[in-house]
């Protein structure tokens, strides 16, 4: 799914934790016919995002087998097990611009968490027409005044994403920059859900099904 834009964008799956609270990978977790992580990544891509990077840290094997089919490509985050979410953008898109034939023409990544399968292709796709249409701007959905993922970052504000210090986190590079958000009100919550809990899961299997949006 494209808009017809000439803007390219990419996309991060921020992939790499340890799944404490859920006590085993989240990301290999069965979702409809898949796993969690390959349902991200099939709906990144049906959305027109490429690449599609997801980056890989704990259990990296098994995660990097359950996206194989899906046409993502791996980059690894060695700083996962002492750093978390925002190690994992900085290194994806620090192979973005290690790998200038994969970025160029690249004007925006799509930051995604690799824990929200529910997420049908259509949500995505609002956001990434938005900022297809606004290159150089922040675009964050939103519900209830809440921010919520994925958001797309702007390739101006790559170099400053990789200024941060690893165990800072992605807000405060959004909130540097409140002139430059677009925000994208949904009309439901599920921007806003991911699954860190046994709980989570189960509630997010309950209201979504667990099934892929087939015709987004």
């Amino acid at each position: 799914m494209d808009d017809g834009s000439t803007t390219h964008l990419a996309a991060v799956i921020a992939a790499a934790g340890l799944s404490r609270r859920m006590g085993r990978p989240k990301q290999l977790l069965p979702w409809g016919d898949t796993t969690v992580i390959a349902a991200v990544a099939r709906s990144l891509s049906q959305v027109g995002a490429a690449p599609v990077i997801c980056v890989t840290g704990h259990r990296a094997e098994e995660v990097a087998a359950a996206v194989a089919g899906t046409g993502a490509v791996i980059a690894p985050n060695p700083a996962y097990h002492r750093y978390d979410l925002l190690s994992s953008y900085q290194a994806g898109v620090r192979w973005l611009l290690e790998n200038a034939d994969h970025a160029d023409g690249i004007e925006g990544a799509l930051l995604s968490l690799g824990d929200q399968p529910h997420l049908p292709a259509s949500a995505i796709a609002r956001i990434a027409s938005q900022a297809r249409r606004t290159p150089n701007r922040l675009v964050i959905p939103s519900y209830d005044m809440r921010r919520g993922h994925p958001m797309v970052l702007p390739r101006i504000l790559w170099v400053e994403l990789l200024a941060l210090p690893a165990d800072d986190t992605l807000r405060t590079l959004v909130n540097r920059h409140p002139d430059c958000i677009t925000y994208i009100n949904m009309e439901d919550n599920a921007v806003l859900l991911d699954m860190d809990s046994p709980t989570d899961y189960e509630r997010l299997r309950a209201r979504f099904g667990g099934e892929m949006e087939t015709n987004a």
